[in-house]
């Protein structure tokens, strides 16, 4: 049986009955459509949103206006009340009112409260109104309209759908219609006016952001027709083609970014975090959480020397430390991560909200956090000279075995120092990691004498060979690659750093996370809890030209069950040592807390594994999207800097439409430059791109929208 907590008033009063997490509420979706939903997040009190899902598990952010029934929370849950209201809707004889009072039939729109009290009495419950809305719905003779039904006689044919014929006649259509456009360089006025121009606009659209409002073969085929007009736009990145023309016709707003545009679900994320309202929605304020943070918890062995973050220069939202502790049996290395629970409880609009975008976006010009920035860069961040919760993995150390997991604990940490790798670097008599390695072993960790930062980052980097040389033996891959750190100025200028990921600093803290990491799934593991693992098993298919010890393994999957991930050389392998950054690091601590703390894990295998797979994609889509931006603001500061001599690498592709690949080293930049766009060596004496040849490469002309660039090479 359905229990209604409270009945709803005959009009729906937003200041004295507004809806609340976990309630369930009728409302007008963006197609018209009158649906019933369940509140995912209390609603802040100056915001006229709602986040809610349907009985389809379809999540969507609808307006307090579009709500027109409030039905408070039901023991059935959303599914059994779904049923009950459509069983009462499948009773009601919509054809009996008619007849009783025809002069509906000549009205302009009959409320709907009246037409339930008229069918079940002056006391009609909210929920025989809500049945009344979707009896009324699914009579094609009404048309719901907010708190009325207007009555429409039926039409004397149906709306035919197009023949496939019919569709592709169409697709033809748009695609002369987008030609036309660009050849006569329409502006808003002519989109207007255009019969076509609605649709248009459409498919740009669907074909920029890569969504489903078009088939996809359309929006394959639309993007190749832009290409073959490169000679008529001047662009051969249809993409910014796209982006630009959408600006002109007014399709886009003019202030909007390229990048963060082209993400529909990141560009939502954007918009939201940029309201005023947002701190409003914390559950915790800053002064509580001060006090909740200035709670230590008792440590046995007493708390560590040094707790430090190592990061680049410019980042501001720490979540990852390193401590160095002396115990009564040793040394002990902590890896820490700072406990949200407090800051982002689970089915809280945050938490929906880092749900939705999956992942933090860092794109060279902006940043795009997962969380709002005073939580992830304030009160979240593990600053220096703070004290914050924190989930911490404890190894001990031993001269003749790799660190060791010691124990695994939920505690309150002060944060002593907040550095780079630069600064770590120079802590170091080592020059390199080799010389570490060759020294590993001849000595022991530290002398207990010795007192300072030094000692403790010394310690950290000869566990970190220990560790290196355990995954090297179950058969890792070192890949040594050095980055280019792209940085844009609030003045547009590129600003490029050589960042090399060989330097002991970076590599002592990679070793520190994956050691976390692996840490993580061996505790869910030896107690039997749910978790994401990631997992790598088979190789790639072999290569006729490929040495059988270079055979690469095929990408990492998300897997519930443990399994070796063979590239990083362990046995399991999940990710929680960035809860501030990627949303399925936040959902791993939260079940390991939640197991510390009562013994149960937060979520059951399906939740998780539901989860898993629907941040996956979209975090796929950031790292692309990080790529792309990557890759423009480089060609931007070519440039910028015209003239300029770079070390380069100029093969040919094969196959029937052979391209010109310059590989500009000094910027890691890979470059597609057709014939025209190259000068100083003949196209027939260009070798294959697996034997390329050094050149120096001078950037004569680089249009970084429209991909045009023009080289001499001496």
């Amino acid at each position: 049986m359905w229990y209604i907590l409270f009945i709803m008033s005959k009009k729906f009063d937003l200041t004295q009955n507004r809806p609340r997490r976990g309630q369930l509420v009728l409302f007008v979706a963006r197609n018209g459509k009158v649906r019933l939903g369940e509140v995912l997040a209390d609603p802040i009190s100056t915001q006229e949103e709602l986040q809610v899902q349907d009985a389809g598990a379809a999540r969507s952010r609808i307006k307090f206006r579009d709500v027109v029934l409030n039905l408070g929370a039901s023991k059935d849950g959303l599914l059994g009340a779904q049923q009950r209201l459509e069983k009462i809707a499948g009773e009601i004889e919509i054809d009996l009112l008619l007849e009783s009072h025809p002069e509906w039939q000549k009205s302009s729109g009959i409320s709907i409260r009246v037409i339930t009290e008229e069918y079940f009495g002056k006391d009609a419950e909210s929920q025989q109104e809500a049945a009344m809305y979707l009896a009324l719905q699914r009579d094609h003779r009404f048309t719901i309209s907010g708190e009325k039904a207007l009555y429409r006689p039926p039409s004397p044919k149906p709306r035919r759908k197009r023949t496939e014929h019919e569709r592709q006649q169409l697709f033809e259509s748009l695609r002369a219609t987008m030609t036309e456009a660009l050849q006569k360089d329409w502006g808003a006025e002519e989109m207007a006016a255009h019969p076509l121009g609605k649709k248009l606009a459409r498919l740009a659209r669907a074909a920029l952001e890569q969504r489903r409002l078009y088939p996809e073969i359309w929006r394959k085929e639309f993007v190749i027709h832009l290409h073959s007009l490169n000679t008529l736009t001047g662009y051969r990145e249809a993409r910014h083609l796209l982006f630009h023309w959408l600006q002109k016709v007014g399709r886009i707003p003019a202030e909007a970014d390229l990048f963060v545009f082209s993400e529909p679900v990141l560009r939502r994320h954007a918009r939201r975090l940029s309201r005023p309202e947002v701190s409003d929605q914390l559950s915790v304020s800053s002064n509580q959480f001060s006090v909740i943070s200035g709670q230590k918890s008792e440590i046995g062995n007493g708390q560590p020397e040094f707790v430090v973050t190592i990061d680049n220069p410019e980042t501001t939202d720490r979540d990852d430390a390193l401590s160095f502790q002396r115990t009564e049996n040793g040394i002990a290395v902590g890896v820490h991560t700072p406990l949200l629970g407090d800051l982002v409880p689970r089915k809280t609009l945050f938490d929906e909200w880092a749900y939705d975008v999956g992942a933090s976006a860092y794109l060279p010009h902006r940043k795009v956090p997962m969380l709002p920035h005073y939580i992830s860069n304030d009160l979240g961040s593990l600053n220096e000279g703070g004290e914050r919760p924190v989930l911490s993995f404890y190894f001990e150390l031993n001269q003749e075995q790799p660190p060791r997991l010691s124990r695994v604990v939920c505690e309150h940490m002060p944060i002593k120092l907040n550095t780079d790798y630069e600064s770590v670097d120079k802590l170091l008599p080592e020059a390199s990691w080799e010389k570490l390695l060759q020294q590993q072993g001849e000595r022991g960790f530290v002398n207990p004498e010795s007192r300072g930062i030094h000692v403790a980052v010394q310690t950290w980097a000869q566990a970190a060979v220990q560790l290196e040389k355990q995954r090297l033996a179950k058969g890792a891959r070192i890949f040594k690659r050095d980055d280019v750190d792209v940085r844009v100025d609030a003045a547009g200028v590129v600003h490029l750093r050589q960042v090399s990921r060989d330097s002991v600093a970076h590599r002592l803290v990679a070793e520190w996370m994956i050691a976390a990491n692996q840490a993580a799934a061996q505790f869910c593991h030896e107690n039997n809890l749910p978790c994401i693992y990631r997992v790598q098993e088979n190789l790639l298919p072999e290569r006729e030209d490929e040495e059988p010890a270079a055979r690469s393994h095929a990408r990492a999957q998300l897997k519930p069950e443990r399994a070796p991930h063979q590239d990083l050389g362990v046995d399991g392998y999940t990710q929680i040592t960035s809860p501030l950054r990627r949303y399925g690091d936040l959902v791993m601590q939260r079940q390991i807390v939640a197991f510390l703390q009562t013994g149960q894990p937060q979520y059951s295998q399906t939740d998780l594994w539901a989860r898993a797979l629907a941040i996956e994609e979209m975090t796929r889509r950031i790292q692309r999207l990080e790529s792309r931006a990557d890759f423009y603001w480089k060609c931007v500061y070519l440039s910028q800097h015209p003239g300029e001599t770079y070390a380069a690498q100029i093969g040919r592709s094969q196959g029937h439409t052979p391209r010109i690949i310059l590989q500009i080293v000094d910027l890691d930049l890979r470059l597609f430059v057709p014939p025209s766009g190259i000068e100083g060596i003949e196209e027939r004496k260009i070798p294959p791109h697996y034997s390329p040849k050094e050149v120096q490469a001078v950037c004569l002309a680089m249009d970084a929208d429209k991909a045009v660039m023009r080289f001499q090479l001496v």
